[in-house]
Order: structure tokens, then C-alpha cells, then sequence
């Protein structure tokens, strides 16, 4: 019989479908370039449990796995042909158990099964085993709009696991991790493919991670849904169909997590029971750090280091990037540029400064280089379905990867470490290019079919792909962890999936010195927060291109707000030159170093970003407690409006505006106030101005900078009542607001009734004894509660107790204040603290602090001082 020509069906966006013919269409001799097998659940057959796991299958096997996690907390996982694959995940915490105290009923009907929490009921229909899923007043939060889908081709096996559900016309979706797009994705499209992107703009995705969750709201009820699945995935947030949200994986099992709140904050801080949340960093990672592309030779770094002394702006951590290595080969130094680097660190350490070094997963293929030839001898790294090595380019022409989804390989990969982190001194390292990028690739990565273990079951790298940086990051946290027991680890990643956030902090990857990307940076951030990732931040500045004085400003003032503050920046570098390249390049950056150091863009704006950098190191118990707080509950640091009132339609449209911890709102001024600042970020070609230029340039550009784009900015307060953190004016929230446009400040408000503490400015973490710590208490007359999480920064040793924790209390009234302390744990603290009570509405005739009349100060704001251990103070 003659082959026959089928038309071809469309059923699928997936490039590997679309080509693709249905099975039950197809003749028994023909031939096709690829057919398909659509499998969707039928009438209901069999029902059976265990303990908390209740299966329902189709006549046809399809069959559903409803496990009650919590009372909150409900995953949902399809066998398409009736048998589970392997329950197994890297993004789940080791934590994470079945809550065996969560009650739970099943009832059953003629039409339906549904299971019954303290908070939720799911209903599953003998329909096509259709979900449905409610609060216990009966509100619909979420249900399916058509049944649970694979797709299997014969060219390609399972290609498609789909799940579409019913999108409100009211509801809102936030989340998903790293997405440069407005924080509300309703009537976007967006999916998961770790990806190098470098100076990638709003329009660009995927990105550098995968963190397939996301934020439903309508009603004012929230939930979050988790895709636990590391294939390529895809989401449409009522895109296509106005009525239906999707989810997709191009492979492997469906599994998600259906998480209730009702409150969003509550939704995130069980997600984080899911996917886990990181230890306390060391307290030097929360300051400033200084990076570009990069610092070298030594004599460089030594200047750089010298010249944050000498001008008094705060530094915790100078980084090397990939230039401090011999050839690019990973654990090594040149010897030339770095001739005795284990005196250089001591030596920096000795100034305040941590070092941080870059390390890749590609390792040069080289038969004298130890490492290379280490990995060889015990077969680490990663092979094609041909059995040869999987060689690619990336900084070197060829790099072999180590397969982090092996046991016995991460081991291998912690300890390489030694040298670097335990014998000299290295505070801090930055796995970097581990999505893995691979060089000269449209793709930019591997090939599908290169071969990972995934630890004992052996697969391909479109499963392994998105949770490859992940792993190398696991590798390095567990390597660090053995190494120095006793020291926290300080771990920065590019790559990551949900779940990374046990090991490393992240920052956004390779940006442009933009007023854009600024915003950008900003919605990333508060995004990554939410998703999880809250020790998150951006290349300050721009990593590409060079900024203005104003947007390095704007941009220093913002990262004050980021837990990771770090300034980073192409700069001059020296990639694939010679030697004497190089060194031509050495001397091209005397004349024209195109830096991005605070001190980089003149006096005034040097002023203004020293001003920034220590109005951060003041607020770092506040950082700390936040962070505390994040490590304990999960709740996010940074966040959106929309987490602070989820029943105030406004804030669900808001982007610039967010929370930082639980009581300081941010309002960062993202557009340049002058005409040469907006010519300047139209033309990004165009260099930043020099001392030597000609005056009359710098007179045209004064005359430019007269002509105001914006003198004034408009930003919401929530609800609640809020003081101006600069002038301690209190305003009322649900309101926009008109602040003029100042240069040297952005806009923050402070809730009433908080307690923000504040160190004095210190050089570095640690640099002196505190002997004062001031707390700035803003009067309330509704109760409120702040607190202070203090321990030694660094060590363990808070785990058994030696830390302090304070609760701070305000009770007031129009004619009476009062603030109560309540202290936990054996650290004893022998600063005093400087009370400054902002907003009181009462000259006070008398303060008592526990009961002993005490002087007060009375100037724009009343001042009392005390023992930190006081219990309470009273004034009336």
C-alpha cells in the first residue's frame, strides 16, 4: 500500500507536537512525521486510600493521586496510564512531612468525592475526575475548566502533562519567580527554561531561573499553586481564553500543590514549608558589596579596598570575578595577577573585607589541570546518549560539567573547595553560568539528550536542565558546610528552580545601566520575594553599559532596600585577549576605567550614594530581624502592596511601591528628573561625562539638568496611618500622594505604632563594639508590635539559645504613651539604647522607665535614654 499524506492537526504550542498526527487517525501501513496518543480521564471506576493519599481512576487508567498535606496544603498528582513514576523532587524541603494532625473526612455522592479539611474541601467529580475546590463557607476557590491532559508521541514519548483551570474575571496572579514583566500576569504567557539572558529587557522569556509558582486572588481570598515538575513549563494567566488558566510541563509527571490561605502572606509562608527556607546568613552578607568584571591584578583590588577606607563609605565584601583564575581554570589563581593571594585575603580581611570568588561549573578540558583530570578518574561529568563527554564551550573553548544530580559527584564538588575557603581564607563564592550556558549555541545550553543521573534515576537534560544550577549550589552550600562546620556559608547563584533558596542567595543576572532596568530590578526583586527567594537583589548600576551619577543614585537607594545590596559591572575586561592584550587593556582602564564605585560619578553624587550606603548598615537589625523572621515562617522580606492588603483593589496595579520587612514602605524614584538624564537613557551609547571635558559641555549640561522633567512623584499608601520617615509628618494611607522629586532621598513611610532600630554607621560588620543602639518608636494609639532579633552574626551558636530577641509593645492614648519590652534568649547585650518618640501628641510632664522617674529631651521629637534591658517606659 502507498504511504499515505496526512493534513497535519495543531493541538499543542510545543514545537515538538505541532507536526504531529492523531493516533486514531492514522492508517496501519502509513507513515507520518510523528504521531500522537491524547489521553484525558473518562467516567470514574475505582476509588482506594492510603493513609493520606486518596487515588480515583478513570475506566480508561488515568488515574488521580489528592494527598492532604495540611489542612492547607492539598497535591495533586496524574499516573496517565494508571502507574506513578518514581516521588522524588529536588525542590521539596527535607523537612517537609504530612501533617498527621490535619482531620480528614470523605464523603461521597452520586456525582462526586470530596475531601474535607479544617480549611478546605476538594471535590473530585466521577465526571472525568474534574476538581473542584472550596473554602469551608462554601466560596469556590479554584477549579478545573477541562480534565487533567497528556499528550505521548512516538517520536518523543510523553511530550505534554496540561492542567486548565477556571480563571475568575476579577483574578489576579502574581508570582512565578523571576519574570521581567508587570507584577500583576494576568493575560501573560510565560514559561520556565533556565536560560542565559544577557541584557535581556522587559519582553525577554525565560529567564535565568524556574520557580513555577504562582499567586491567585479573587474575592479577596488567596492561593498558590506549585508546579513540581523540572521540565521546560509553561503558564497562560488567562491569555488565550479569557476564562482559563493553564499550566504545562513538555514532560513528566503533573504534580502540583494547591496552597490555601486566605491571606497571600499566609500562602507564602506555606509554600516556603514545601520548598524550605534558608539558614541565617552571616551578618557581613547583608551589607554592601563591591564587584565588577573584573578586579585585578592584586594591586587593583588593594586600591579599591584602600579607597572605601579612606573615603569612609561602608564595605563588607569585594569580589573577583573570573579574571582571578589561571586560564579560567575553576579553583585556581594566576599567578601573575595574584601572586600570594592567601596574604592579599588576610590582608583584606584585616580592613573589614570579605572576598568573594566566582567558580563555574565548566572546568577546562586540560590533562595538567588537577581538577579536570580528578573528575575524569571517577567519571563526573556529564555524557551524550553516545557515551562521549559532553564538551562545550564556555569562558574556556572546551569545559567538561560535572553532574551535580550524583551523589558521590557533589561530594566530590564540595571539597574542591578546601583550599580556597578553608586554607585561604575565602569568605564567599559565586557559582555563576550554571544553567548550565554552553557558548556559540542558539540554545545556549546543552542538547536534549545529554545524560544526568538524577540521583539513581538515570535521564535526560530536559528534566535535569532547569534544576542543574540548583544542584551545583547544593554542592557547594553541603560542601562549604562540611569544610568549616563552625562558619555559615555565604553562597551566590545565577541558576536556580523553587527550593534553591536553602543554599544560595540570588541576584537578577546580567542587566543594562538603564532607568528601565531600575524598574525592572525593582519588580524582579519583589517578585523573587514572594516567590520565595527573598535574599535577592540586582547588579546595581547596571551591568552593562555605563549610568548616569542620577541613576547610580536612584539605583544605590533602591538596593538599600534589597537584601542582597551588591554593585557589579562589566567594566574593562580582558575576555579571550592575549597577554599583551591585556595588558593593553590594563592600561586603557588608568586612563578610562569605566567603574561603578560609589565614588565613580563626582562629589555630589558620591555624597549621596555614601548617604545610601550607611543609611543601610543603620538599619541592618532591622534587615537582620526580617530575615529572622523569614528563616523561621517563611514570611517574604520584600513585598508587593498587594501582600500588605489584598482587599484594597489598588494595590493590585501597583509596581514601584512595596514592603520592606514589616513596617517600612519603600517608593523608589524610577525616572531621571532632567532632560540630559532622559537624552542619556535614550542613547546609551553615549559615555558618562569626565572631569577633564571641555566647560563648555559641563555649562550645557548644567543649563540641561535646569530644564525639570519631574519635580514631583506620585506614590499610594496603604491603609493605616503612615509617617514620612524624612520629615516624621504622618499621613493617611488608601491615598496617593505628592512628594517633591529630591535627589539626595526616596520617599519612605514608617508604620505608626512601630519600633525601628538602628545602629550607628559602622565601616563593616563588626568594626566596633555597639554602644548605642537607637530606637525610633512612631506613635500609634492602636496597639502595635515590632521587634529586634540580635545574635553573634555568624556561628551556630544562637541555635542553642545564645541569641536575643526583643518584643517591642506600644500602648498610647491621646494623653499617655507607653512601650513595653519583653527579651528571650542568653545573649546579653551591654549597649544602651536612645529612645526617639516620633509623633507624640502630648508635651509628657513626667517618664518613668520601670518605675524610676528619668529627665527626657524635648526637641522636634522627644529623646529618652536607657538601659537595654528596660521593661518598660511610661509617659504621661
Amino acid at each position: 500500500m502507498q504511504e499515505q499524506t496526512i493534513t497535519t492537526k495543531t493541538i499543542s504550542p510545543l514545537r515538538h507536537i505541532q507536526n504531529a498526527v492523531p493516533i486514531h487517525e492514522t492508517e496501519a501501513t502509513g507513515r507520518y512525521p510523528d504521531v500522537y496518543e491524547l489521553l484525558e480521564a473518562n467516567h470514574f471506576s475505582k476509588f482506594w486510600q492510603k493513609d493520606y493519599t486518596f487515588f480515583f481512576q478513570a475506566e480508561n487508567r488515568v488515574t488521580l493521586a489528592v494527598t492532604v498535606c495540611s489542612n492547607h496544603i492539598l497535591r495533586f498528582r496524574y499516573a496517565p496510564k494508571g502507574i506513578f513514576e518514581r516521588d522524588f523532587s529536588y525542590a521539596l524541603s527535607p523537612t517537609f512531612k504530612i501533617d498527621r494532625t490535619t482531620i480528614t473526612d470523605l464523603h461521597e455522592s452520586a456525582t462526586a468525592f470530596s475531601i474535607h479539611t479544617t480549611d478546605i474541601i476538594c471535590e473530585i467529580q466521577k465526571s472525568q475526575l474534574l476538581v473542584r475546590i472550596y473554602n469551608k463557607k462554601g466560596v469556590l476557590l479554584n477549579k478545573d475548566n477541562a480534565p487533567f491532559r497528556a499528550i505521548y508521541t512516538l517520536l518523543h514519548g510523553l511530550a505534554e502533562v496540561r492542567i486548565s483551570k477556571m480563571a475568575y474575571l476579577e483574578e489576579a496572579y502574581f508570582g512565578l519567580g523571576d519574570k521581567s514583566s508587570t507584577l500583576n500576569l494576568r493575560g501573560a504567557t510565560k514559561q520556565n527554561w533556565n536560560t542565559d539572558a544577557f541584557a535581556f529587557d522587559e519582553n525577554r522569556d525565560p529567564l535565568y531561573r524556574s520557580i513555577p509558582f504562582y499567586y491567585g486572588l479573587h474575592s479577596g481570598l488567596g492561593y498558590g499553586i506549585f508546579l513540581d515538575n523540572t521540565y521546560r513549563s509553561h503558564f497562560d494567566f488567562a491569555a488565550t481564553e479569557h476564562q482559563t488558566t493553564s499550566f504545562f510541563a513538555e514532560g513528566g509527571e503533573m504534580n502540583y500543590y494547591f496552597v490555601y490561605g486566605p491571606d497571600l502572606l499566609d500562602v507564602a509562608r506555606h509554600y516556603t514549608t514545601i520548598s524550605g527556607r534558608p539558614e541565617l546568613p552571616p551578618m557581613w552578607a547583608l551589607g554592601f558589596h563591591q564587584c565588577r568584571w573584573s578586579y585585578f591584578p592584586e594591586r587593583r583590588v588593594r586600591e579599591v579596598a584602600q579607597e572605601f577606607r579612606d573615603r569612609q563609605i561602608p564595605c563588607d565584601a569585594i569580589y573577583l570575578d573570573i579574571d582571578y583564575m589561571d586560564a579560567y581554570r575553576c579553583f585556581t589563581w594566576d599567578n601573575k595577577h595574584f601572586p600570594d593571594p592567601s596574604a592579599m585575603i588576610a590582608d583584606l580581611k584585616a580592613m573589614g573585607f570579605n572576598t568573594v570568588v566566582m567558580i563555574d561549573p565548566g572546568l577546562l578540558v586540560d590533562d595538567a589541570y588537577e581538577v579536570y583530570q580528578s573528575g575524569l578518574a571517577m567519571d563526573a561529568y556529564c555524557k551524550r546518549t553516545s557515551g562521549e563527554l559532553m564538551i562545550g564551550p564556555v569562558w574556556p573553548s572546551a569545559c567538561v560539567f560535572p553532574d551535580f544530580t550524583r551523589p558521590d559527584v557533589r561530594i566530590w564538588w564540595g571539597k574542591l573547595y578546601e583550599k580556597l575557603y578553608s586554607e585561604q581564607g575565602v569568605s564567599g563564592f559565586w557559582n555563576d553560568m550554571n544553567e548550565p550556558a554552553v557558548f556559540k549555541l542558539d540554545r545556549l545550553t546543552f542538547p536534549d539528550e545529554v545524560l544526568h543521573d538524577y540521583d539513581g534515576a538515570p535521564t535526560n537534560h530536559r528534566k535535569a536542565h532547569n534544576i542543574y544550577g540548583l544542584q551545583m549550589s547544593k554542592a557547594t552550600y553541603d560542601g562549604l558546610k562540611s569544610l568549616v562546620p563552625e562558619k555559615r556559608p555565604f553562597l551566590l547563584s545565577r541558576a536556580t528552580f523553587s527550593g534553591g533558596q536553602r543554599y544560595a542567595a540570588i541576584w537578577t543576572g546580567d542587566n543594562v545601566a538603564s532607568w528601565k532596568h531600575l524598574h525592572l530590578a525593582n519588580i524582579q526583586t519583589q517578585r523573587l520575594s514572594v516567590s520565595g527567594f527573598s535574599f535577592a537583589g540586582s547588579d546595581i548600576g547596571g551591568f552593562a553599559g555605563v549610568p548616569t551619577g542620577e541613576l547610580m543614585v536612584r539605583w544605590l537607594q533602591l538596593g538599600v532596600f534589597h537584601p542582597f545590596f551588591r554593585v557589579h559591572s562589566i567594566g574593562n575586561n580582558t575576555d579571550g585577549a592575549s597577554e599583551t592584550e591585556q595588558e593593553t587593556v590594563l592600561a586603557q582602564e588608568r586612563i578610562n576605567r569605566l567603574d561603578q564605585e560609589p565614588w565613580a560619578f563626582g562629589d555630589e553624587n558620591t555624597f549621596l550614594a555614601k548617604a545610601a550606603i550607611e543609611l543601610r548598615y543603620q538599619l541592618l537589625p532591622y534587615l537582620y530581624t526580617a530575615f529572622r523572621t523569614y528563616v523561621q515562617d517563611g514570611t517574604p522580606i520584600v513585598r508587593s502592596l498587594v501582600f500588605f492588603d489584598q482587599n484594597d483593589i489598588t494595590t493590585q496595579s501597583l509596581q514601584s511601591e512595596f514592603m520592606f520587612g514589616p513596617n517600612i514602605l519603600v517608593c523608589p524614584i524610577e525616572l531621571p528628573s532632567t532632560i540630559e538624564g532622559l537624552i542619556l537613557e535614550n542613547n546609551s551609547s553615549e559615555e558618562t561625562p569626565t572631569d577633564d571635558e571641555d566647560d563648555s559641555e559641563t555649562e550645557d549640561a548644567i543649563e540641561q539638568e535646569e530644564l525639570v522633567l519631574a519635580a514631583y512623584a506620585t506614590h499610594y499608601l496603604p491603609k493605616g496611618l503612615w509617617y514620612d520617615f524624612h520629615t516624621n509628618h504622618l499621613l493617611e494611607g488608601k491615598q496617593f500622594v505628592e512628594i517633591e522629586v529630591q535627589l539626595a532621598k526616596i520617599p519612605i513611610y514608617i508604620q505608626a505604632g512601630s519600633v525601628i532600630p538602628m545602629y550607628p554607621i559602622q565601616q563593616y560588620v563588626g568594626e566596633k563594639a555597639i554602644e548605642q543602639v537607637t530606637l525610633k518608636v512612631y506613635f500609634s494609639k492602636a496597639q502595635h508590635e515590632s521587634e529586634l532579633y540580635e545574635d553573634a552574626g555568624e556561628g551556630y551558636a544562637y541555635q542553642q539559645g545564645h541569641y536575643t530577641f526583643r518584643t517591642f509593645m506600644q500602648q498610647s492614648s491621646e494623653t499617655h504613651f507607653e512601650l513595653h519590652q519583653h527579651i528571650e534568649g542568653t545573649m546579653k547585650q551591654s549597649y544602651r539604647f536612645q529612645v526617639e518618640i516620633i509623633g507624640l501628641p502630648f508635651t509628657p510632664s513626667e517618664c518613668q522607665i520601670d518605675g524610676i522617674s528619668v529627665g527626657i529631651e524635648i526637641a522636634d521629637r522627644l529623646i529618652v535614654s536607657c538601659e537595654s534591658a528596660f521593661q518598660h517606659i511610661v509617659l504621661k
